[in-house]
């Protein structure tokens, strides 16, 4: 095959496809579309219930209100002031999103409602079996509340006020019952004690003059509100929305039926807010100083004893400052260790200097100089023993000891070293004294010293209590400070106000267009779903598209509804009509289907009875007799046979006799159609007793064969298959078999054993035709089309 003719057949298969698409999708809008009835009834109930909703729907304004709260975590804001913040440092930690919810809470809403004292709704009559409500100056009266019961429970919470003159009013109750009452006059029903006044918004404020009543208006209908369960109504109508997540800011959304109405619940929603934070911090300021005064009265008693105790201490070890005295104790041990070496060497010298004197004897050597002992007696005895020894010694140089004058020199240094070694026993003495007075002190020094680090971590451990409650003292105090501060000073707002408490300027609810577009297309996809859930559970086939999504089997076309007004035969060489058109297109496709196929034998069945298999053999075998082919139908259903008595034709002898008897040729049952070219018909004969075994006879297959030379196509009109089994039988001798299906008769269990006969190949060449389309389902043409093109 040529590249160009492998595009082209692709290209024609894809055009066939689209076509029968287009054919599907048509089909499908014919169906539904049928129900156009369904369709109007639906639009006209949903759009009637539109309009009755929408009537009776209050009218809903939208209040909106741009807020910046403060956030810690989002940067600085509007009290980012060092002393305010400081101010506020009482304040819980707050985050935008938990300050969301607050707004959002239902206790707030409901405070807001008590401290608005909107205790009860105030509406007019606004057309036919509705009510508009009405607010401030536009109430000419007002309920007051003096108390309510704790608990009412009644369908009806509200009363008629018929305004009579400057002084009265008439009250009507639910229950119909009239009442004349003055202004001001105490009531009581089932929501408690009330009484009617004047509004006194109307009065004039310049020149105190009430605003006259309106006598003879409308009655005024008030509705008495339970504050708790209409705070927690608009606390979940309330929306509170976060501009994005870098910000700190969020808007406020409330609908309202009355826009000043929603615009005072919102404003004093923000004030409440603002308050509730006030309280607050203020309620925490104040337990922080309650809490500081308790813990300042034990602290202070706790700091007084742990200074007495220091003071105690310092008092039993006689010491102030233990790090200087400790220095004095160092220094002066330092001193006396100095003094007593001083003294020990002084004592040395002197001994060795008496011992030096002792050892002498007779002998008078010069005494050694004591420059360490600062005693001028001992210095002076000293000096002139040495002297007069110096004296003594240039004397016996040229005199004799025994000289006189050496003698008495002799007698003088005598008496001086008496004296000089008596002073150095005194020198001595003294300063033996003095170093033991020294070193009794040095160890009471000493003592003293070692008693210093006992002391010291004594006195440090008292000065360190004293210092964690001291510190702890001046921690309260200065706190203490900030919160009176914070009750002192100016109150900052939680919020900023950005955009104040707006109405929107239309109603934003009920939305009339969209309600109506929903209401439409409710309307119209409720028929359409009702009519889809049919089809699903409808067992009978309506469309084409039901039998092609359950099986595979080629569909050979469709077959218009036969009137009945010709007869049987809905063809002939003159027809023009739609079923004579169907019936060649059906010839074509056959021919093409079966092409270099043998297709001698076509066989013709179906489910069950009523399907139109008899008039589609009939037809079938003239349009293919009209072309010239010679044609023999089979009157095969043995036991149900149909098709003489719809041609009107009488046959003495049948298949059923030439197969029983011998003795009858094929020539005997065959007849010519006369309303037919080159067909004939071979009719069933009498009822066989034993239909099925005298189908499975050899005579049979020889009949079959001899028709097979004789005509183009035989056609064996056979029993339905889903009946009898006689289909089955025949399935051996025939090269196409045809299953008639027809349109809301036939079952899509049918269209299922056609689907299992052609994956089992239990017939040859299966084809489908479907019988009693209408014409808007054949094809695509639309009827008006095919009725100006097809005769009649």
């Amino acid at each position: 095959m040529k590249l160009s003719d492998l595009l082209n057949e692709l290209e024609e298969e894809e055009s066939n496809s689209s076509n029968e698409q287009s054919i599907n999708y048509k089909m499908l809008f014919f169906k539904y579309f049928s129900k156009w009835y369904w369709f109007a009834a639906g639009v006209f109930i949903c759009l009637s219930i539109a309009v009755v909703y929408t009537y009776f729907s209050t009218p809903q304004y939208l209040i909106t209100s741009k807020l910046l709260l403060k956030d810690e975590k989002k940067g600085a804001d509007f009290t980012s002031n060092a002393v305010v913040s400081d101010m506020l440092g009482f304040g819980s930690s707050s985050s935008v999103e938990n300050e969301a919810e607050v707004l959002k809470a239902e206790n707030l809403m409901v405070k807001v409602f008590k401290e608005l004292n909107i205790s009860n709704g105030y509406f007019i009559q606004n057309g036919k079996f509705r009510y508009k409500e009405i607010y401030g100056t536009e109430v000419p009266i007002q309920v007051v509340i003096h108390r309510k019961n704790e608990y009412y429970e009644v369908e009806d919470n509200s009363v008629l006020i018929h305004i009579k003159n400057q002084d009265e009013f008439e009250l009507e109750t639910p229950g119909g019952t009239k009442k004349t009452y003055a202004f001001g006059q105490k009531l009581v029903n089932f929501y408690g004690e009330f009484s009617v006044i004047k509004n006194p918004l109307l009065v004039n404020s310049t020149d105190s003059l009430e605003t006259p009543l309106i006598i003879d208006s409308e009655p005024i209908k008030v509705e008495f509100y339970d504050p708790t369960v209409v705070g927690k109504f608009y606390a979940e109508n309330l929306s509170v929305d976060i501009v994005n997540k870098l910000a700190s800011v969020v808007v406020l959304s409330l609908p309202d039926a009355h826009p000043q109405k929603g615009r005072d619940i919102m404003q004093k929603l923000i004030e409440v807010y603002n308050q509730e934070a006030e309280n607050e911090k203020n309620t925490i300021a104040r337990n922080t100083i309650t809490f500081i005064d308790d813990q300042l009265v034990g602290l202070t008693e706790e700091l007084k004893t742990i200074e007495q105790e220091g003071e105690q201490y310092k008092l039993n070890n006689s010491i102030t400052d233990v790090n200087s005295e400790a220095q004095l104790y160092l220094s002066s041990a330092t001193v006396n260790r100095q003094q007593l070496s001083e003294f020990s060497i002084q004592i040395d010298v002197l001994e060795s200097i008496e011992s030096y004197l002792k050892n002498q004897g007779t002998d008078y050597e010069m005494v050694p100089s004591t420059l360490s002992i600062q005693d001028p007696t001992l210095t002076g005895l000293i000096a002139n023993f040495n002297q007069l020894q110096r004296e003594r010694e240039r004397m016996l140089r040229t005199t004799q000891p025994n000289n006189p004058i050496v003698l008495n020199i002799n007698q003088q240094l005598t008496s001086l070293r008496s004296s000089i070694i008596e002073n150095l026993r005194n020198i001595k003495n003294g300063l033996i004294i003095s170093r033991d007075n020294l070193q009794a002190t040095a160890n009471q020094f000493q003592n003293r010293a070692s008693q210093v680090p006992t002391m010291e971590r004594e006195l440090m451990d008292i000065s360190r209590q004293q210092g964690i409650k001291q510190q702890h003292y001046q921690y309260l105090v200065q706190k203490r400070e900030e919160a009176v501060l914070t009750l002192a000073a100016t109150t900052v707002s939680n919020t900023k106000i950005i955009d104040p408490p707006t109405p929107s300027d239309y109603p934003v609810s009920p939305k009339k267009k969209l309600i109506f577009a929903f209401g439409l297309m409710v309307g119209l996809a409720v028929p359409f779903g009702l009519i889809f859930i049919k089809d699903l559970w409808q067992e009978k086939i309506q469309l084409k598209s039901d039998v092609e999504r359950i099986t595979s089997t080629k569909i050979l076309g469709e077959i218009s509804r036969n009137k009945g007004s010709e007869g049987v035969v809905a063809i002939s060489k003159s027809k023009r009509t739609l079923i004579a058109e169907q019936f060649r297109f059906i010839r074509s496709n056959l021919a093409f289907s079966t092409y270099k196929q043998s297709n001698k034998v076509t066989m013709v069945t179906s489910g069950i009875s009523g399907e139109g298999k008899t008039f589609f053999s009939i037809n079938l075998a003239i349009s293919l007799g009209l072309v010239g082919k010679k044609v023999a139908v089979l009157e095969f259903d043995l036991r149900k046979p149909a098709m003489l008595s719809a041609l009107g034709m009488k046959i003495p002898v049948g298949i059923s006799d030439y197969l029983e008897n011998d003795q009858y040729t094929l020539d005997d049952i065959i007849n010519p159609l006369p309303l037919g070219e080159n067909v004939s018909i071979l009719g069933c004969g009498k009822i066989p007793e034993n239909p099925a075994e005298l189908m499975m006879s050899d005579r049979l297959h020889q009949m079959i064969a001899e028709l097979s030379e004789r005509y183009d196509h035989v056609i064996i009109d056979t029993a339905p298959i889903g009946l009898v089994s006689d289909s089955f039988i025949l399935s051996e001798i025939a090269d196409t078999t045809v299953f008639m299906l027809r349109y809301n008769y036939s079952t899509k269990a049918q269209v299922k054993t056609i689907e299992d006969i052609r994956k089992n190949k239990k017939f040859k060449m299966p084809l489908i035709v479907l019988n009693d389309a209408k014409l808007e389902m054949t094809y695509g043409y639309s009827a008006t089309y095919g009725k100006n093109y097809y005769q009649k």
